[in-house]
């Protein structure tokens, strides 16, 4: 028997998860190898599936970056037409905010996206598919 058992989000743990493997199929059987990536691959999607509204109690910010990452990601939090601009932002939250959008995301890379397919601005539509570049 293989198990993980994990909370997340680290910062402010909302949910919590126990994965136990019966019979492993693979020579190991330590859970870190067998059970940890399938509790990391349930986080992720209730993670991209359940979107939170950050709200700013003042309009002042410390760090331009801050401020940069919030308005960036409100596209996910609203109906919009025109497509975000995703470049800089890691690919994971990228996927997210343009699934959660109504889009359909192919991505080759890991790390921050360097490049997309349809140009900040342009108009788009449920269903399209969006090509993103990660590095």
């Amino acid at each position: 028997i293989s198990s993980f058992a994990g909370f997340f989000p680290y910062e402010n743990p909302k949910y919590s998860c126990i994965v136990v493997v019966h019979i492993p199929t693979q020579s190991e059987y330590y859970g870190s190898l067998v059970a940890g990536p399938v509790f990391q691959k349930i986080a992720h999607k209730i993670y991209a599936a359940t979107p939170h509204i950050n709200k700013v109690k003042s309009g002042e910010y410390k760090y331009v970056a801050l401020e940069n990452n919030f308005s960036q990601n409100e596209y996910s939090f609203k109906k919009t037409e025109v497509m975000p601009n995703v470049k800089g932002l890691s690919g994971m939250d990228a996927l997210c905010l343009l699934e959660n959008i109504g889009l359909k995301v192919q991505y080759q890379g890991t790390g921050r996206v360097v490049s997309q397919s349809i140009l900040p601005g342009e108009p788009i539509k449920k269903g399209n598919t969006v090509y993103i570049v990660n590095q």
